[in-house]
């Protein structure tokens, strides 16, 4: 994350210092006319649970860190101009050229523990609407799974956090 290798201010280059700001131990600069702080705020990411007619859910062979060679659901970082909903469009369509809907927010996950950053995701119900099953440049495989037959490797622990609590026979679109 930038803001643990920033070394000087962003406004004035004054060299940064660990200062207590709003009762936090914060990198911040010591310059009095500037007083500008750093920030560590988590990203911003989404998730797809894309479900077709039968059920199954579509995952991804991670080609990747973290989690290489594991199964995940496809999923990416928010880019500035992008909805939640246009990322996941954007990251389904590279990962598995699947073209999707998106249904409704699933659930918003706090995951503190990434080694790149920490971020909120947010998980949505997808349908798909076109496209070809291929893997895309950051997936090694893509392939639909039936909830009862998942993979042993699931990376992001989407197992447990997601794919465990879905329902086992599909929901029409909109339910």
């Amino acid at each position: 994350m930038w803001s643990r290798r920033a070394k000087f201010c962003l406004l004035c280059a004054t060299p940064l210092e660990r200062a207590v700001v709003e009762g936090r131990s914060r990198l911040a600069c010591p310059a009095v006319d500037c007083r500008f702080v750093v920030y560590e705020n988590p990203a911003s990411a989404a998730a797809a649970v894309v479900r077709d007619a039968a059920g199954r859910v579509l995952l991804i062979r991670r080609r990747i860190e973290p989690y290489r060679g594991a199964w995940a659901l496809p999923a990416g970082y928010q880019e500035a101009d992008e909805s939640p909903e246009d990322t996941l469009i954007r990251e389904v369509g590279e990962e598995t050229g699947i073209a999707i809907e998106v249904d409704r927010l699933f659930d918003l996950i706090f995951v503190p523990d990434d080694h790149r950053k920490p971020a909120n995701v947010a998980v949505y119900l997808c349908r798909p609407v076109g496209g070809e099953l291929r893997a895309g440049h950051d997936a090694a495989e893509a392939r639909w799974f039936a909830l009862d037959d998942l993979p042993d490797e699931i990376g992001f622990d989407n197992r447990a956090r997601i794919l465990s609590r879905l329902p086992r026979a599909a929901e029409p679109p909109g339910a």
